[in-house]
């Protein structure tokens, strides 16, 4: 078991246990007729239902280089599904790497819910750990790139998801079918100046579509992934005590947790929020010039 800090109400402690998901209708590619899914489960202890989050990698990224974020998710009571995608993953075999592999990385994310939470159902093995009407999406860089398609979608939008969480995020097209950004459901994103891969000014484009309720965090200096995964950063608690109250807020209906993610969220040096919501009236706060970044 491992433990960690978090907002009430918290656990004592959480496991960590890893499930190989294989999708048998569709393909990895010409020579490999099913997508396998390997996805590590964080579960709170205790009886549950505990409310869901589903987290999604980057390029180049893998479920156990966020084994710290997750864990102060789990840590607070929250169940976490974070799968490997089988052609962008950080073990992904150089000849199967493929970055335009992202296009099918929504359906394998539903696929993973789908599949976690029939385990949850009565007579599956975690049977009453999930709550299926509180489940959140969370993804970093390409994995907001599969995250967009699920919350915003024409066609793939899926109603089962109450908020998401962006980090260092990039949109891109998914096939033919166009976004619809005016939707209304809660979203916080993070975005650092210094990003090199995803530049800041470009996660704004998208970030002023978003249709609100929204809470847009900056982070002076911030680079792509590392406020995020393991190796240590400043932004570390930033990221850490927001992250966990936004889920407090929109996954528990915690009304003390509006101001706990306020305080946490502007920090002075690390972090400042513009909260916007078209239909009241946006709370915004002057962005930093963004530092230079390195051309990728």
């Amino acid at each position: 078991m491992a433990t960690g800090t978090g907002h009430e109400p918290a656990t004592s402690g959480f496991g960590v246990r890893s499930v190989e998901l294989v999708d048998p209708s569709r393909p990895t590619n010409e020579s490999i007729p099913r997508r396998h899914l390997p996805t590590d489960l964080y579960l709170p202890e205790g009886p549950g239902p505990f409310p869901l989050v589903v987290h999604a990698h980057g390029w180049d990224g893998a479920s156990w280089k966020f084994s710290r974020l997750l864990g102060t998710w789990a840590s607070a009571g929250y169940a976490v599904a974070a799968p490997n995608f089988p052609r962008t993953n950080a073990g992904t075999p150089e000849e199967l790497r493929d970055l335009g592999d992202y296009l099918n990385q929504p359906a394998d994310v539903t696929f993973v819910l789908d599949s976690v939470l029939a385990m949850s159902a009565r007579g599956g093995e975690l049977e009453g750990l999930l709550d299926p009407d509180r489940i959140g999406l969370s993804g970093l860089s390409l994995g907001g790139a599969t995250a967009y398609p699920l919350l915003f979608n024409h066609r793939h939008r899926d109603p089962r998801y109450r908020c998401g969480l962006l980090m260092s995020a990039l949109e891109l097209p998914y096939h033919d079918d166009p976004y619809d950004f005016s939707r209304r459901i809660p979203m916080l994103t993070f975005a650092g100046t210094a990003d090199a891969s995803v530049p800041y000014e470009l996660q704004q484009d998208t970030i002023a579509k978003l249709g609100g309720p929204a809470w847009n965090v900056t982070l002076p200096g911030g680079e792509h992934a590392t406020p995020y995964e393991d190796p240590p950063s400043a932004h570390d608690p930033v990221v850490a005590a927001g992250t966990t109250a936004f889920w407090d807020l929109t996954l528990r209906d915690d009304s003390g947790a509006a101001e706990r993610l306020l305080e946490a969220l502007n920090v002075e040096g690390l972090s400042f929020v513009d909260v916007s919501d078209p239909q009241n009236h946006p709370q915004n706060h002057p962005r930093p010039h963004p530092r230079p970044h390195p051309s990728n």
